[in-house]
């Protein structure tokens, strides 16, 4: 309706009698001087043609009081026998026209109760399908920055404002824009900003703007803000927005809680790596070098001697058990690796196999060593599965960087029927890579050989959000 909203109900209830007694007013004479020119029935229709256009351009409040006057006007002035307008015609005509009045009101009120009532249930279903698809995206680990953006686009679509901002509180003061979505350049008042800063409250400015702050794990984190270039915010703009604001707080909250999680379980990698390297360091510059020492003297010994051919018997085993030292401080942590790399250390783990490996590793450079380390342990604890369990004939092992990860990748021909749960070390493997940020995946089908990929980003995995919103080591 072009006047419905513009007027307040009450003006536009004034105004709907007056309009009913102007009508009155016009047709008495109209009906008068059509009686010898215009048949009934065409007169009738042109009457009804006025109350349509009324109601057209009014609703129902205009047109009913409209309709009956002219109904009214139509009965004692056009179709015999003719009426008089006397006091009795204007207390009538008064009850006629406060009654339409009153009719009108009623059914326009309910009517826009009705219809705000539907409009509520669907910006609650269009709200309830936007929170949906934003908590699946938490549901599904997807890095904040993605979700960040999501959100912005999210509340800019579903409020209707020009522009939707979310700002992160440094803690040097200054503020950090993660997303927005709107005008090529949206703006949020520097005012705005403060206030929020300041108070920790829902904030405007000059109705064009709303501020909601941002709270996670009970401190101040950021705010989101929404603006209308034109038009005046709703006043349960602030409502609407906190519903997404809760779901932004728990988007940083999981992240810092995922990434904090993911530095524990690298920092326990680390210091086991740390303890390998250590033992092994240990086993070759203490126990084994006085081992070597005792069989040198034994073997000087051996030609000078009566017993000779014991001492010599007593230098072998000494050997041996350095031989089997030096493969247990291999297994511990393999010297090739820490030395020369990742392609060095996996092609010395081919050649010590007792069945047939092929090894194409494509490195242009060393890699980090937490990822070296993780990419050999998965090579070698695979490879031992494959002797022990799988009776492979045949094993592939293939490495590789393609964008910021490393891609590794072990086969065998063997019997298959690998997973997590065989006790193959397969787990010990996955959490390894895990804490490295990175996924193994085991395919094993029966029969078919083992097939286990692992993906490993070559960035450290423990930076998270910080309380302020930075990332930190």
């Amino acid at each position: 309706m072009l006047i419905r909203g513009r007027i307040p109900l009450p003006l536009q209830v004034g105004l709907a009698a007056a309009v009913g007694v102007l009508a009155f007013v016009v047709a008495r004479p109209v009906s008068t001087l059509a009686r010898d020119d215009l048949h009934p029935i065409p007169y009738a229709a042109v009457l009804l043609a006025v109350v349509l256009v009324i109601a057209r351009a009014g609703g129902i409040l205009f047109a009913l009081p409209v309709g009956t006057v002219l109904i009214l006007a139509y009965d004692w002035f056009y179709l015999p026998p003719f009426r008089d307008f006397n006091e009795a015609a204007v207390t009538l005509l008064a009850t006629f026209l406060g009654m339409a009045v009153i009719v009108g009101t009623v059914t326009t009120v309910t009517s826009r109760r009705a219809i705000a009532a539907e409009r509520a249930r669907g910006d609650m279903a269009g709200t309830q399908a936007s929170l949906r698809r934003l908590a699946l995206l938490i549901a599904r680990g997807e890095q904040p920055e993605r979700i960040f953006g999501a959100v912005t686009r999210e509340v800019r679509d579903h409020l209707g404002t020009d522009t939707a901002n979310l700002i992160r509180y440094e803690i040097d003061g200054s503020t950090n824009e993660l997303a927005c979505a709107g005008l090529p350049a949206p703006e949020v008042p520097p005012a705005l900003i403060g206030q929020i800063r300041d108070t920790g409250r829902m904030s405007r400015v000059d109705s064009t703007a709303v501020g909601v702050p941002i709270v996670v794990d009970g401190r101040l984190w950021g705010m989101f803000a929404v603006g209308s270039a034109e038009s005046h915010l709703p006043p349960d703009t602030e409502a609407r927005l906190n519903e997404y604001v809760e779901l932004v707080a728990t988007s940083v909250a999981d992240a810092q809680s995922r990434a904090e999680l993911i530095s524990s379980r690298a920092r326990l990698v680390a210091a086991a790596d740390e303890a390998r390297r250590r033992i092994e360091r240990d086993l070759h510059d203490g126990a084994q070098q006085r081992l070597v020492a005792l069989a040198l003297r034994l073997r000087t010994a051996a030609h000078d001697g009566e017993k000779s051919a014991e001492v010599a018997e007593i230098g072998t085993d000494l050997m041996t058990v350095i031989d089997e030292l030096r493969e247990l401080s291999r297994g511990i942590h393999p010297a090739v690796l820490s030395d020369s790399g990742l392609r060095p250390a996996l092609r010395a783990l081919a050649r010590r196999a007792p069945l047939p490996v092929e090894v194409d590793v494509r490195l242009d450079a060393r890699l980090p060593q937490p990822v070296e380390v993780g990419a050999y342990y998965v090579a070698s604890e695979v490879l031992t599965n494959a002797v022990k369990h799988a009776g492979a004939s045949v094993v592939e092992i293939e490495a590789y960087v393609e964008g910021d990860c490393l891609r590794l990748r072990v086969h065998d021909d063997g019997s298959g029927g690998a997973n997590f749960t065989g006790g193959t070390g397969l787990v010990g493997l996955r959490d390894r890579i895990e804490a490295l940020g990175g996924t193994l995946d085991v395919r094993s089908p029966a029969g078919e050989g083992t097939t286990v990929t692992c993906k490993v980003p070559l960035e450290p995995a423990g930076r998270q959000p910080g309380r302020d919103g930075g990332e930190h080591e």
